[in-house]
């Protein structure tokens, strides 16, 4: 007797994939009060069924791929940081990939802006612990020894830190010359590093 057909690991990750990348291109063209899953699963050509399976709801695809693009970011920025040995090398050139993906609209739209509205504060947190801002935590007791963030804890540096970055991620959905902004950013946050580094002599 063959085996029934029916779902497998493959067709289910497969389908996963078409919800997650068709919803990206809704949240970011419509944002997310006004993104429908009745278009997302048309375009889908799934059964809505399917999606209330994988995600449950809107808010779920939403922080399915909230998480989905973090985590590619950290990635990223774990793949540049290992390629330095100073730790605040290390944070520089996170800082400048964090930037890079800053320009990507998933990126900037999903995680910077919408996420606020979307998902709680501690949603959000939850995931940014585990990813980005793992990494940067990981970086404050090698940054500390070598006498940087003077009058700061690691956490106070760790948020003053995500705070600038974010803020200037989320300016660039917003300026004219975005790609102009972008570099000024990264050579304002080195600028800014050298100043909060150990003081000369």
């Amino acid at each position: 007797m063959s085996k029934r057909p029916g779902p497998n690991k493959d067709n289910l990750e497969y389908t996963r994939k078409i919800f997650i990348d068709i919803a990206k291109r809704e949240f970011c063209e419509h944002g997310y009060p006004n993104a429908s899953t009745t278009r997302i699963v048309e375009d889908s050509g799934m059964a809505r069924g399917s999606l209330y399976y994988h995600f449950g709801d809107k808010n779920g695809l939403f922080k399915a791929i909230y998480e989905e693009l973090l985590d590619a970011a950290s990635l990223r920025i774990t793949e540049a940081m290992m390629r330095e040995s100073a730790p605040v090398q290390a944070l520089l050139v996170s800082a400048e990939v964090f930037l890079d993906l800053c320009m990507e609209d998933d990126f900037r739209k999903i995680v910077l802006i919408q996420s606020q509205s979307a998902l709680g504060y501690l949603d959000r947190l939850e995931v940014l612990n585990r990813t980005i801002l793992g990494k940067l935590r990981a970086l404050m007791p090698a940054l500390f020894q070598a006498g940087y963030f003077p009058g700061h804890t690691p956490e106070t540096a760790l948020i003053f830190l995500y705070g600038v970055l974010g803020e200037y991620g989320r300016s660039l959905d917003f300026v004219p010359a975005a790609d102009v902004m972008r570099g000024a950013f990264g050579r304002a946050f080195a600028q800014t590093i050298k100043q909060l580094g150990p003081m000369p002599g």
